[in-house]
């Protein structure tokens, strides 16, 4: 029973990181569109004249603390988290409390019959089997709603990094988790960032 409610509580820790995940792989993209060749003069993220092949890079961290609707799917995912927990936390305490009241009536012979006995055992163990059940429930529920929110934030920034794109006629867009080094002047993260909201409030 303990052992359960501590896979809840690593489920729930593990949404963070799975939305971050989602939001890190919306940042990968190639854009076809209106791309210029690979020799003709292009401008990096800042404006400046380069040669080659055009590139820029977000802070996936940064935009999932930034960008309100990484906030707000953050704040519903804990929210459903924290009341998904309760609700175990108190049956488990009332499981725990029907196992000693067994236990403490069998220690001092308050059990008229064996049947009698059998019948709280029963009880008692069909009360372990609804908490599998809710446990299991409420773990699907919270998963189910992580992936949709998920979803809903990857195409929230794959649309936008499409329009933003369109003027910037960056070839790649990358996260900085999958770069070495980069030149600060490469970076768009703010960019981004107040692009998504501006979007996000209309």
């Amino acid at each position: 029973m303990i052992e359960q409610i501590n896979e809840l509580n690593n489920n729930i820790k593990m949404k963070k990181i799975f939305t971050f995940a989602v939001l890190a792989t919306a940042m990968l993209m190639v854009s076809c569109n209106k791309q210029p060749s690979k020799m003709e003069a292009q401008t990096d993220a800042n404006g400046n004249a380069t040669q080659g092949i055009s590139i820029a890079y977000v802070q996936v961290d940064s935009v999932q603390e930034h960008y309100e609707f990484a906030k707000l799917i953050n704040d519903s995912l804990e929210n459903m988290a924290a009341r998904a927990q309760s609700v175990l936390s108190n049956k488990a305490k009332q499981l725990e409390r029907s196992g000693n009241s067994i236990q403490t009536k069998l220690q001092n012979n308050g059990f008229t019959s064996e049947e009698q006995y059998k019948n709280a055992v029963a009880a008692f163990q069909q009360e372990q089997n609804n908490y599998a059940a809710l446990e299991a429930r409420l773990s699907k529920e919270l998963q189910d709603k992580q992936v949709e929110l998920a979803k809903a934030l990857k195409d929230s920034v794959d649309n936008f990094l499409v329009d933003y794109n369109k003027d910037k006629k960056f070839d790649m867009i990358l996260r900085s988790e999958v770069l070495l080094h980069a030149e600060s002047k490469f970076d768009i993260t703010q960019d981004v960032i107040n692009g998504l909201n501006q979007r996000y409030k209309k």
